[in-house]
């Protein structure tokens, strides 16, 4: 709480170029902190490693406004790591995440908040409509969602973002998570405590263009099936079994037309390739599914920061760590 008592309310904002449309969130977002004063705010912005000028926009914000909290980083880190460097940098009571492309309203907020009050620790915002998205990106991402429910994560509310809202003991257990492979949205699904949505419209983003093209997304679907899911690996094992009961029904079926025939059948040079080409597929398959487990194994032996911060603005020069 503030000095005057209220509640102070952390808003994270993780900014990759956006220097276009800064300005307009800010006064949107600040004319909500304005109407309900029963809050306090402070609005955490984390530039990664942005190279338009968002860093110079963000700078005369925290210079012209003291709520404002920059965090720059040393290079682009990536989505979910920004989010995770402002839930770091974040003091408030109640927390809410929420991208600076004004595609989630920041007018939302106070429906949020009141969710909070009223019982919840978390409150989903659930994306019913996402006008402005193209028909094969809608698509895809139903299809994500059904196969991380269904496969991995039954808990993950369908169609929710990275847009939520939390109390301080939630954002406390969240910072414990420390995996370098992170999907944001499944840590809160999953982190427990009394969870709720709200649904709402997304907006077709205010300016600029998407930071996710279909390379990110993908690597982030990726990212979100082997964090939480060991699928790959158990169909790779099923698959197999199933190759090699194939394989025995095929060299049965053989041996008894040989018999029926009582000459042996001339399968030639296209057996043997069929055979080979087969197996071998398979075992380079699934050999890149293992490697893809190895390769998050060997991420998190390294040890390494989740991001380095380049320098800090209207916040403590040496935080406590989470």
């Amino acid at each position: 709480m503030n000095e005057n008592g209220n509640s102070l309310v952390s808003v994270v904002v993780p900014c990759y170029n956006e220097e276009a449309v800064l300005e307009t969130f800010f006064e949107r977002v600040g004319a909500v902190a304005r109407a309900h004063s029963g809050y306090a705010f402070e609005f955490v912005f984390v530039d990664d490693g942005s190279d338009d000028g968002t860093a110079g926009t963000l700078d005369d914000l925290a210079g012209k406004d003291a709520r404002v909290k920059v965090l720059t980083l040393s290079r682009n880190f990536g989505h979910q790591i920004a989010i995770t460097a402002g839930l770091d940098a974040a003091a408030g009571q109640y927390v809410v995440v929420i991208d600076a492309d004004l595609q989630d309203p920041p007018e939302l907020i106070p429906d949020m908040l009141e969710r909070l009050e009223n019982g919840n620790d978390i409150v989903h915002m659930v994306r019913h409509n996402r006008r402005g998205e193209s028909l094969p990106k809608r698509l895809t991402a139903r299809l994500f969602y059904a196969v991380m429910r269904r496969c991995a994560l039954p808990e993950l509310p369908l169609d929710a973002g990275d847009f939520k809202a939390f109390n301080r003991r939630v954002l406390l257990a969240v910072r414990q998570y420390r995996e370098r492979v992170r999907f944001i949205r499944g840590i809160f699904a999953g982190v427990g405590f009394k969870q709720t949505e709200l649904s709402y419209a997304r907006d077709p983003r205010y300016a600029g263009r998407s930071k996710y093209p279909w390379r990110k997304v993908v690597r982030f679907a990726v990212d979100a099936v082997t964090a939480y899911s060991l699928l790959p690996l158990r169909l790779a094992l099923v698959a197999g079994v199933l190759a090699w009961v194939g394989l025995v029904a095929y060299l049965a079926a053989t041996l008894i037309r040989w018999v029926a025939a009582r000459a042996a059948p001339d399968l030639r040079w296209t057996a043997i390739v069929v055979v080979f080409l087969g197996l071998s597929g398979l075992n380079l398959i699934f050999l890149g599914m293992i490697g893809e487990y190895l390769g998050r194994v060997l991420r998190e032996l390294k040890q390494r920061p989740l991001y380095v911060v380049r320098s800090r603005r209207n916040l403590d020069d040496d935080p406590q760590p989470p």
